[in-house]
């Protein structure tokens, strides 16, 4: 049985979410057929358990944030909003099948536009793109987020800090800090000033 600290209900596959006082457990759902158990729908529920895994280390006010703030309105929850674009890119033996295809936001916001990374020395990395601003979807005071998964530890997520770079800037410095040889994947999009909306992110790996 897992237990998460967010408020889901329902069923998502085989897998069936509610509430025990004040935690969401999980369990899989009774089936009234034999072949309940199958390769496939044993597969499904490790995929299930290891994405909730990964959820719940996202970090909450830069990311997981961003996916409740897109699901308002909705009938679906930011988490289950996450597991619908997210689910099939883990593995059931515990890793990240394609890093590329992961998501670590959502929202309305413009992306980042033609995005230009280089890496320097003593593991600095200039993230540089266009500075298209005053659109309803791009200001010039987005605030530039970004998350990092390094491969050696890639159900760590670690927010990076960009000095408070903004759309408007047009570039911005970070460090990494790894071990050499070990890749870096990054995950870049902009949250608005005060926090209310979100872009999706955008991948490169370093």
């Amino acid at each position: 049985m897992a237990k998460t600290e967010d408020i889901i209900r329902g069923k998502i596959g085989n897998t069936v979410f509610y509430r025990v006082g004040g935690e969401t457990r999980m369990r899989s759902a009774a089936s009234n057929y034999l072949d309940a158990d199958t390769d496939k729908q044993r597969e499904n529920r490790s995929r299930l358990r290891v994405a909730l895994r990964f959820y719940q280390r996202v970090p909450e006010a830069c990311s997981r944030e961003a996916w409740k703030i897109a699901a308002a309105g909705s009938t679906t929850s930011g988490y289950n909003l996450f597991m619908k674009q997210n689910m099939m890119v883990f593995k059931p033996d515990g890793k990240i099948g394609d890093f590329s295809r992961l998501q670590l936001s959502a929202g309305l916001l413009q992306k980042v536009d033609n995005l230009v990374v280089t890496a320097g020395k003593d593991d600095t990395v200039t993230l540089a793109w266009d500075k298209e601003v005053d659109l309803p979807s791009a200001r010039a005071d987005d605030r530039l987020v970004v998350i990092v998964l390094y491969a050696n530890r890639s159900f760590t997520p670690v927010f990076v800090e960009t000095d408070g770079a903004t759309r408007g800037d047009g570039r911005a410095t970070i460090r990494l800090s790894r071990k050499r040889g070990t890749a870096a994947h990054l995950y870049c999009f902009f949250r608005e000033k005060e926090g209310k909306a979100y872009s999706g992110s955008q991948y490169v790996r370093i």
